[in-house]
């Protein structure tokens, strides 16, 4: 082809047509910009085909995310109204010395006041594709900033969780520390809710029996005003981690939403 240009070139010049040479060499210099602009626009398109690609791969396993995100929530929410009511029945019967509560229904309420929740999120993808600088590619820009602030959003999670985790240590376990754990059955991490089966540890300090009479140490710590300040501290705490877990679930379904709609 090149060779066939320069035959036509070198006619002209050598037949003197100048003017038909110079309208042929704008002619052949548009086709070679034509050319050139063509092979860009091919290369773009395909730049962003792969780029689109990679960008619904990324949104798919971010759903994928999300999902996780949303189971572990639903065990939050679970985790913290169940602990609730168990402050619930514990101030009540704190408050009311005419009603006994029997040690073996005082274990089984207290313990699971010894459990929090570990704060856990997924943001793997979202961080690695920040991380690798890949955001810089995607057109969905609004999308990639709501999911910013969603995880950003954990750390209230992680405070509230964290709060309770800490007035437990250091409220609620020197308080039950002052009284023997006598009140333990196998029954009593029946109410208990946590991620890995503790029924074990339950059966094993069951199998040692005690036969000390402990009625007495059990009432006594129920009607400390140190129980009823616990319980209120923790109730107050927990009823703000349910909100924060009730608001980022919000949160989840709107981001959620958001993505499946951008299919």
């Amino acid at each position: 082809m090149i060779k066939f240009f320069r035959k036509i070139r070198h006619r002209m010049l050598t037949e003197n047509k100048f003017s038909k040479y110079l309208i042929y060499a704008i002619g052949e210099i548009v086709l070679v910009v034509i050319g050139i602009l063509i092979a860009l626009q091919i290369n773009r398109w395909n730049e962003n085909r792969k780029s689109r690609i990679v960008e619904d791969n990324f949104f798919e396993n971010v759903l994928l995310d999300l999902e996780k995100d949303g189971q572990k929530l639903k065990y939050y929410k679970k985790f913290h109204t169940k602990r609730i009511e168990y402050l619930d029945t514990l101030l009540t019967y704190v408050r009311n010395p005419n009603i006994t509560m029997g040690i073996e229904k005082f274990g089984m309420y207290v313990e699971p006041l010894f459990y929090s929740a570990s704060s856990t999120n997924y943001p793997t993808t979202f961080e690695s594709a920040k991380t690798m600088g890949t955001f810089n590619t995607f057109k969905e820009k609004k999308l990639i900033k709501d999911l910013s602030q969603y995880y950003a959003d954990f750390i209230l999670i992680e405070n509230s969780l964290s709060s309770i985790t800490r007035f437990v240590e250091n409220q609620f376990e020197p308080l039950m520390y002052t009284l023997p754990e006598g009140y333990m059955t196998t029954e009593t991490g029946n109410l208990v809710i946590n991620e890995e089966n503790v029924q074990e540890f339950y059966n094993k300090v069951a199998s040692i029996k005690d036969y000390r009479n402990l009625s007495e140490d059990y009432e006594r710590i129920l009607r400390t005003p140190s129980m009823e300040n616990y319980l209120i501290g923790d109730m107050g705490r927990t009823f703000n981690a349910i909100g924060n877990i009730e608001s980022r679930i919000k949160a989840l379904n709107q981001i959620r939403q958001k993505i499946k709609g951008n299919d």
